[in-house]
């Protein structure tokens, strides 16, 4: 932040248009992180709401701020990402949270681990104002590059809970914003045709479900964006949460190797 003169070995990147309702629970999340080895970037779209009001409280724990109207969410967080200094990017929107620990988690994981270039962690979730933590799911390689990793099949990565070197969004030429509403989705494609996705037994973000959020409001968008003409009335990922349970005793085992 404002008072490190290092270079960070992280960047956090945070979008927001009128966020106002949860945009300072994000802030904080990530201003009391444990580990100071990070810069905070904030892009907001000019937001009409008091987003601007909430984010002039914080602005000096603030490295980069940009208020400038953009094409869509994935427009300004690729914008964040092309001005981070951190060799491995965090991106979390102004509705979630970050868990504590999350800088200094990760920052070991990928310092220890050079060969490593896109993590996901223990999935977290805010219901009702409830905070609670999952299991981490196994995502195979040929899942993600064949597009199964969606709820109707095999469920989606939750963004939040994921990491990733720089250098592998920048080789893989960033967002394809063909996908839309899920240009998540198609990044982790992307990536899968040159990596895999490891999964590590610790905590990194909190995803909120509430009445208002995008995922819920365009729900019919998103799956028209991966090629689905309606939302589909069934799911897979009861697969994925059992084939994920009985492979938790490795993932402690060897989130515990590679981070001694």
């Amino acid at each position: 932040m404002k008072k490190k003169n290092k270079k960070p070995f992280i960047s956090i990147v945070t979008p927001n248009l009128n966020g106002e309702k949860f945009l300072e629970q994000t802030i904080q999340s990530i201003i009391n992180q444990t580990s100071d080895d990070f810069e905070y970037i904030l892009i907001d779209g000019q937001s009409k709401d008091k987003s601007k009001l909430i984010i002039n409280k914080y602005i000096d724990k603030i490295d980069i701020f940009i208020s400038e109207k953009d094409k869509s969410m994935y427009h300004a967080i690729n914008k964040g990402i092309m001005k981070a200094k951190g060799e491995v990017i965090i991106w979390i929107n102004s509705d979630d949270i970050l868990d504590k620990n999350a800088v200094l988690n990760i920052s070991n994981f990928f310092k220890k681990n050079p060969n490593i270039h896109w993590i996901s962690g223990i999935n977290g979730y805010i219901k009702n104002d409830f905070q609670f933590s999952g299991i981490p799911y196994i995502y195979p390689k040929s899942f993600l590059k064949k597009g199964y990793a969606h709820h109707a099949l095999w469920g989606f990565v939750q963004q939040e809970s994921v990491s990733f070197r720089r250098k592998l969004y920048f080789k893989v030429g960033g967002f394809d914003y063909k996908y839309n509403n899920s240009c998540d989705y198609g990044l982790w494609r992307s990536f899968s045709n040159i990596t895999s996705l490891k999964t590590v037994f610790f905590k990194i973000g909190f995803f909120r479900s509430w009445p208002g959020q995008d995922s819920k409001v365009n729900r019919l968008l998103t799956y028209q964006s991966i090629g689905y003409k309606k939302v589909p009335f069934y799911s897979l990922r009861f697969f994925r949460f059992i084939i994920s349970v009985f492979a938790l005793p490795y993932i402690i085992i060897k989130t515990y190797i590679l981070t001694r």
